[in-house]
C-alpha cells in the first residue's frame, strides 16, 4: 500500500469523507429509507427539507442552491449519480459509513457469542499449528483479523452503554416531576446488569490466556522466529482486549459510590427540608394556653398530639463539689516489676542456639581446612555433606555454602558452573547445579598478573 501523508490528504476534503451534522443525517435518512435501492433527485430534495425542516424550522430562501450543493458534496465520496437515468445509489463508502453508525447503535453485547468467537479462534488456531507453523499467518487473515474488529466492538458497546446510563442519570435528576429515588434505583439495577455482563465477558475472555500459551510455546522453536511480528500481534490484543474490558469494569465500580453517595446527600437535603416545613407549620398554625397557673401547652392541628412546654423531669440538677474534690492526689506509688525466671532462661536458651548456629557457619569450624588443603573441590556433594553433618539443617548449610564462595575470589580460586542438576537420593525435593571450585596454580596467577 502507498504511504500518503494522511493529515495533508485529508485536510482540504475532510467534510466530503466524514460529512457535517446535517449532509450527515441526510444520508443516514436515505439510507433509512432506500438502503440499496435506486432513487430520484426529487426525493434526495423531499430528503432535504425534511431534515433540515426539523433541525432549524422552514427556510426557503435560495433553496435550489442549498440543494444543489448538498447533492453535490454527496456525490463526492458517498453517492452515485446514473447521467443517463438520472438515478441515485450509495456508493460502498457511503453505505459502510451508515451500515457502521446502523451497527454501533443497534448492535448489543453477546457474551455467549464472545466466548463461541474465540472458542473459535482457540480450535481453528490448534488446527492450523498441527499443520504447519507458518499456517499461522493464513490464520490470522482467514479468522484472527476478521474476529478482533467484532470482539472488541463490544467492549465498546458496553463502555458505550455505561456512557449512556450515566447521562441518561443526568437527564433525569433534573427534571422538576422526576421521582430521584426511583430514578437512581433504575440506573443502579441497569448498571448492575452491565456488571453482571461484564463477569460473563470475562469469562469468555479467558480464553485468551489459552492462546497466548500456544503461541508464546512458538518462540521455543528457533524456526519460528520468522512469526514474531504475528505472535506479537495476537499478544498485544488479547492484552489490550483484556485491559479495555477491566476499564469497563472499573469504571461501573467508580460511578456505584457516587451514586450511593447523591443518595445520602439527597436523604439528607429532604430531611431537612421536610424538618423546616414543619417547623414553619408549627410556627403559623400552633397556639398556646394557659390556665390555673398550670404550665403552658400548646395547641397544635388536631393530627399533632399537645404536649407541656416544661416538663418537671428537665429541670436542671445542680451538683455540689467540695475543695476536697479539687485537692491534690497523693502520687502513686512506683509499680514493682517482677522477673520470670524460667522466661528468662527460655530467651537465653534461644540466643545461644542463635549463636551457635552463627558459629557453625563460619567456614573455619566447617570445612575449612579440608578445602584449603584441596586443589579442587566438588561443591555439590561438599554442600550435602554439610547438610547431613548438621542434622538437615538447611539453613547452616546455605549460609556456610555462600560464605565460602565469597572467600573463594578471582585471583585464588576459578569457579565453573555446569547447569546440569546435582541430586542426593536423602533430599528428593533439592537439587543444585554442579559447581567445582578450582585452586589456580601459583604459574596460572603469574600469569595473570
Amino acid at each position: 500500500m502507498k504511504e500518503i501523508d494522511l493529515y495533508s490528504e485529508v485536510k482540504p476534503r475532510y467534510y466530503q469523507l466524514i460529512p457535517n451534522r446535517e449532509d450527515g443525517l441526510i444520508l443516514l435518512a436515505l439510507y433509512q429509507k432506500y438502503q440499496k435501492q435506486e432513487f430520484m433527485e426529487d426525493q434526495i430534495i423531499q430528503i432535504i427539507n425534511k431534515v433540515l425542516s426539523d433541525l432549524r424550522g422552514t427556510n426557503i430562501r435560495d433553496e435550489g442552491n442549498r440543494n444543489n450543493n448538498i447533492i453535490l458534496r454527496l456525490q463526492e465520496f458517498l453517492l452515485w449519480r446514473d447521467r443517463k437515468r438520472k438515478v441515485y445509489g450509495f456508493k460502498n463508502y457511503g453505505e459502510e459509513f451508515c451500515r457502521k453508525v446502523f451497527t454501533r447503535l443497534s448492535e448489543s453485547y453477546h457474551p455467549a457469542k464472545i466466548e463461541r468467537l474465540f472458542k473459535n479462534l482457540l480450535d481453528t488456531l490448534k488446527i492450523s499449528l498441527k499443520k504447519n507453523p507458518p499456517e499461522m499467518l493464513f490464520w490470522m487473515s482467514d479468522y484472527f483479523n476478521s474476529r478482533s474488529t467484532e470482539l472488541a466492538q463490544q467492549i465498546e458497546i458496553l463502555d458505550q452503554q455505561v456512557s449512556e446510563s450515566v447521562d441518561d442519570f443526568r437527564f433525569q435528576i433534573k427534571q422538576p416531576q422526576a421521582n430521584i429515588l426511583q430514578v437512581i434505583e433504575t440506573i443502579s439495577i441497569g448498571l448492575d446488569h452491565i456488571k453482571k455482563h461484564v463477569h460473563e465477558l470475562t469469562t469468555g475472555f479467558q480464553i485468551t490466556y489459552d492462546i497466548d500459551d500456544i503461541v508464546q510455546d512458538m518462540l521455543k522453536d528457533a524456526a519460528n522466529f520468522e512469526l514474531l511480528d504475528s505472535i506479537n500481534l495476537v499478544l498485544k490484543y488479547n492484552e489490550n482486549v483484556r485491559n479495555h474490558l477491566d476499564q469497563v469494569s472499573t469504571r461501573i465500580d467508580k460511578i456505584k459510590p457516587r451514586i450511593r453517595e447523591f443518595i445520602f446527600e439527597f436523604n439528607q437535603r429532604e430531611l431537612d427540608r421536610k424538618t423546616d416545613d414543619f417547623l414553619h407549620y408549627l410556627l403559623d398554625s400552633a397556639t398556646y394556653v394557659r390556665e390555673n397557673n398550670q404550665p403552658k401547652r400548646l395547641i397544635f392541628p388536631e393530627e399533632i398530639e399537645s404536649f407541656s412546654i416544661r416538663i418537671p423531669e428537665s429541670v436542671p440538677r445542680f451538683y455540689i463539689l467540695t475543695e476536697r474534690d479539687f485537692a491534690r492526689k497523693a502520687p502513686l506509688p512506683p509499680a514493682v516489676r517482677s522477673r520470670d525466671v524460667e522466661q528468662t532462661k527460655e530467651m537465653m536458651a534461644k540466643n545461644i542456639e542463635k549463636l551457635e548456629i552463627k558459629k557453625d557457619t563460619i567456614l573455619g569450624n566447617r570445612g575449612s581446612k579440608p578445602y584449603r588443603q584441596r586443589r579442587k573441590l566438588d561443591f555439590s556433594p561438599f554442600f550435602f555433606n554439610i547438610l547431613n553433618h548438621e542434622q538437615h539443617n538447611l539453613n547452616i548449610a546455605v549460609r556456610t555454602a555462600q560464605r565460602l564462595v565469597k572467600q573463594c575470589n578471582s585471583w585464588q580460586y576459578e569457579i565453573t558452573v555446569d547447569q546440569n542438576e546435582y541430586y542426593n537420593p536423602n533430599y528428593q525435593n533439592l537439587s543444585l547445579w554442579n559447581m567445582t571450585i578450582l585452586k589456580k596454580t601459583q604459574t596460572n596467577v603469574m600469569r595473570l598478573c
